[in-house]
């Protein structure tokens, strides 16, 4: 049998037995594990993952990078509490992946900002505002920002400036990275924060996998070379490689 019909025979049983036996019926942690784990949602994690890394792995070229770790969260969650009822979630399970790659920066951050713009790694936001102006998310309002130290020139205001970020124009990928804080600021309020979380105890399935095995710290990074860059796969929760609908629903 092929992994994708075992699958959705998995499936089929599992809504036969809720429908017969009520429609609050929902299948249980094991049930649902069993589906997050047969050969044909194994084949969709792995072509995930691949599609994720080969994303980070464009960073890897950039001068001025030193590559500090990869971390790749993969998460399954069950239906909502309403069943299978009208109001409940449209799946019995759902399944996403997102992915970090984080550097040390050698050099000055914006040299290696305009390499990260300059490169055909991908399409970044644009900065739509005209001259004298930029769009947050994009190249020329992360210079602007290091160019003004965090605040706007006295003709705009002098206000502080929000924090500057890379967006890719797609929402797939986004950069982040040590910049000046604003006076008064402390200093950790403008790093990459040391927060990455992922937990591999979540029912009913997640998987935790990071390279090396053993990651250098960001402050280990940030002791090393200064400054500290995060690049962030951001389409996970939005772009789940696995769907298992509810009985009588299409989507898959």
């Amino acid at each position: 049998m092929r992994p994708g019909r075992r699958l959705w025979g998995i499936v089929a049983a599992l809504s036969a037995a809720a429908l017969m036996s009520g429609c609050s019926t929902l299948p249980d942690d094991g049930e649902l594990r069993a589906m997050a784990t047969t050969a044909g949602a194994q084949q969709k994690r792995d072509a995930e993952e691949v599609r994720l890394r080969a994303l980070l792995s464009r960073f890897d070229g950039i001068e001025g990078l030193h590559p500090g770790y990869t971390a790749v969260s993969d998460v399954c969650t069950g239906p909502s509490d309403g069943g299978f009822k009208k109001e409940a979630t449209v799946h019995l399970m759902s399944c996403s992946m997102s992915a970090e790659a984080v550097y040390g920066v050698g050099g000055d951050i914006t040299e290696v900002l305009r390499r990260i713009g300059g490169s055909d790694i991908t399409t970044w936001t644009a900065n739509v505002n005209g001259p004298g102006s930029a769009s947050s998310g994009s190249l020329d309002y992360a210079l602007m920002y290091h160019r003004q130290q965090g605040v706007f020139p006295q003709e705009s205001g002098g206000l502080p400036m929000p924090a500057p970020y890379l967006k890719s124009e797609t929402g797939d990928l986004s950069v982040g990275w040590d910049y000046p804080p604003l006076p008064g600021d402390l200093p950790q309020s403008a790093q990459v924060a040391d927060d990455h979380s992922c937990r591999a105890d979540i029912i009913p399935f997640s998987r935790c996998v990071s390279d090396p095995g053993r990651p250098p710290s960001i402050a280990d990074l940030r002791a090393r070379y200064g400054t500290v860059l995060r690049v962030s796969t951001d389409s996970g929760i939005y772009r789940p490689y696995l769907i298992v609908p509810r009985p009588g629903n299409k989507t898959g």
